[in-house]
């Protein structure tokens, strides 16, 4: 087995897997010090606009019409692969894992019935189906249960004046944090933010009143008034 995981036809399969484990442990050592990988990834990719009625979140399996969508063939594929509702780290996690080791099985069930591996071309091309298909798949499902991170403009103003708290790393003005806050619908939202004075450090665990809005990051101050409180599914883990 070992011979065939290094082989020339499915080492890329295994490299996958290794990248996979890599981009996990990056993500696991930046919790540790305060610094989320797949938040500043977020932050870097462009909003995907998406309608979020649309039945590509009803069944993946489905055809989904993405001019019917008002989305183009990109903006359409990245929204049936569910980009945009769950951290593109996590999406990309599991397409290394599920490219890995589909591949390695295609190869070994060629091995094992017709006694030699396939190109890796002729691999590839199921490989590719299957693991595409099962992080659009898992994306979804992972989406409708995970908290959501609002990207709506209107909703994200919205959200200016409320009482965050910080849940993950300190905000600097070099770098950002992840607080979590709730709106007037009682939806939580988790959002990355700096602080409003360059001068200032907003420390983990924090209470912090959300002051303004610079492209996608909130700029926040600390809570100046004890009459000013999260709300209460703000506190609650």
């Amino acid at each position: 087995m070992a011979e065939l995981i290094f082989s020339g036809e499915t080492y890329l399969f295994t490299l996958a897997i290794f990248v996979m484990l890599a981009l996990a442990l990056l993500e696991v050592v930046g919790m540790i010090f305060g610094l989320s990988l797949s938040g500043l990834v977020d932050d870097a990719l462009p909003d995907l606009e998406v309608d979020a009625d649309l039945d590509i979140d009803a069944d993946i399996d489905a055809d989904v019409s993405v001019d019917a969508a008002g989305l183009g063939p990109i903006e359409g594929f990245l929204a049936w692969l569910a980009v945009g509702k769950v951290p593109f780290i996590v999406l990309l996690i599991i397409l290394l894992t599920s490219f890995g080791i589909t591949g390695i099985l295609v190869q070994y069930a060629a091995a094992s019935i017709a006694g030699a591996t396939l190109p890796f071309w002729m691999a590839l091309i199921p490989t590719g189906i299957v693991s595409f298909w099962f992080t659009a798949k898992t994306g979804h499902a992972i989406g409708r249960v995970m908290p959501k991170e609002e990207t709506d403009a209107r909703s994200r103003d919205a959200l200016i004046g409320e009482v965050a708290v910080l849940t993950l790393g300190n905000a600097t003005k070099a770098l950002q944090a992840e607080a979590r806050v709730t709106d007037s619908f009682g939806t939580r939202h988790y959002v990355q933010v700096i602080p409003d004075q360059p001068d200032t450090t907003l420390m983990q665990g924090d209470e912090v009143l959300l002051v303004g809005l610079k492209d996608s990051l909130f700029t926040a101050i600390p809570n100046p008034h004890a009459n000013l409180s999260p709300r209460k599914d703000t506190l609650t883990n």
